[in-house]
């Protein structure tokens, strides 16, 4: 592993509950919605900000969406995104000075689909007025970035 830098860590802020599972290695995964204000954190992208797609999805699909850099392509479930290459996570508690941090390391950065209570794809299309009609076979869906987390390089607790 390279050393921790900007280049290659991503800071989130996260909740204590969560944070001290991590440090316990209880919980492994951090799990983020790729929306449109937060999706430059999660997926690579071309220099003027649109998104890189995978060989997952061919040009000619691609070509079947109103916006090129559609983030919500269902693409029968295989995730057409490519996430960034995360090295760590910079993980701190809530918003004020004083808090718990630490750097974990990222092993992996994987997409799922969000589902459901029951374990179901939430699907979509908009209609002609750009409303949201869900379906279950809804041509777009929203993308859950899944970070895998490895060992905790390093924690500074302050909270006990």
């Amino acid at each position: 592993m390279p050393e921790p830098d900007n280049s290659n860590t991503l800071y989130l802020v996260i909740k204590q509950v969560y944070f001290d599972q991590i440090i316990a290695g209880t919980k492994t995964e951090e799990y983020r919605e790729v929306k449109y204000s937060t999706y430059k954190k999660y997926v690579k992208t071309e220099d003027d900000g649109s998104v890189m797609f995978s060989d997952a999805i061919s040009d000619e699909e691609l070509s079947k969406y109103q916006c090129e850099d559609d983030l919500n392509i269902y693409n029968n479930g295989v995730c057409p995104l490519i996430p960034k290459n995360w090295c760590y996570l910079n993980l701190a508690v809530g918003y004020n000075k004083k808090r718990d941090t630490a750097l974990v390391e990222v092993v992996d950065i994987t997409f799922e689909a969000e589902t459901d209570k029951s374990g179901n794809v939430v699907r979509f299309d908009f209609d002609e007025s750009d409303n949201v009609c869900f379906s279950p076979t809804g041509k777009l869906c929203l993308w859950i970035a899944v970070l895998h987390l490895g060992k905790v390089v390093r924690k500074e607790i302050v909270s006990k």
